[in-house]
């Protein structure tokens, strides 16, 4: 009898123990300790459950005002980006953003692009990669009824709307699928990096005795274009290309 109340007392406390350390139970720590200000240690909270390996668009930005709010500028734009990959309309998390880089200051603007190649990134940064695929396979299931109801209808007018009809659904359909590649592509084959230094020296070539070329500051996000032992290649958005060491930027 003895053993068995032990026992029940063991699992009782293991099982405390772990659901102190789940998720859920996490998230409401960190919201907590947010709203009492303590932000480092709600930042901390934060860190563990990306440790988990889960993600999602509410932990990077609640993470990202964690840092912005303790003063941790670079991390806190590292963050919002993260965020933004999962929601590239987020509103709040691109407002948020442009907060973190104000105070960080940027030192260099990109390079002006025509209008139209701006149409084009605004519209690809409405949906993320699996928000493009999901309404490529909704527009798949309507191009179907739309298909088959071509060839139920007998009347030549009813065939012309349904076919115009579909021909707007497959456009709608290769638009799609196009956006959702580009931001595949995007988010998950080009890397990118936030720089954390207060002020990084890029190399002309990964060694240390190499010229000196460019300076970038804290908070600066880069095109990872390449990688050598400890060095990244890395292309700023005005274009300049250099060697930065791998510990003087945190990959998105």
């Amino acid at each position: 009898m003895i053993r068995t109340g032990l026992f029940v007392l063991l699992v009782l406390f293991q099982s405390a123990v772990l659901f102190s350390g789940s998720p859920e139970s996490l998230m409401d720590k960190a919201n907590k300790a947010y709203m009492n200000e303590s932000y480092l240690e709600a930042a901390e909270l934060y860190e563990q459950i990306v440790d988990m390996h889960l993600e999602s668009e509410v932990l990077y930005y609640n993470l990202g005002n964690a840092y912005y709010k303790s003063g941790q500028y670079a991390l806190a734009i590292l963050n919002y980006e993260r965020a933004l990959r999962l929601n590239p309309s987020g509103e709040a998390i691109q407002h948020n953003l442009r907060l973190a880089r104000l105070r960080v200051g940027e030192r260099s603007e990109p390079m002006p692009r025509l209008f139209f190649v701006e149409w084009h990134d605004s519209f690809i940064k409405l949906q993320s990669a699996d928000g493009w695929a999901i309404t490529a396979v909704v527009l798949v299931i309507f191009l179907s009824f739309g298909v088959a109801l071509f060839f139920i209808y007998k009347g030549r007018v009813q065939k012309q709307i349904i076919f115009a009809l579909s021909l707007m659904l497959l456009f709608g359909l290769l638009t799609s699928l196009y956006a959702a590649n580009r931001q595949y592509e995007k988010h998950y084959m080009i890397m990118e990096a936030i720089v954390m230094g207060p002020r990084v020296t890029a190399k002309s070539a990964p060694s240390e005795s190499s010229v000196d070329v460019f300076v970038i500051h804290e908070g600066r996000k880069l095109k990872i274009t390449g990688e050598i032992n400890d060095w990244y290649e890395v292309r700023l958005p005005d274009g300049n290309v250099g060697w930065i060491k791998k510990t003087a930027a945190i990959v998105i």
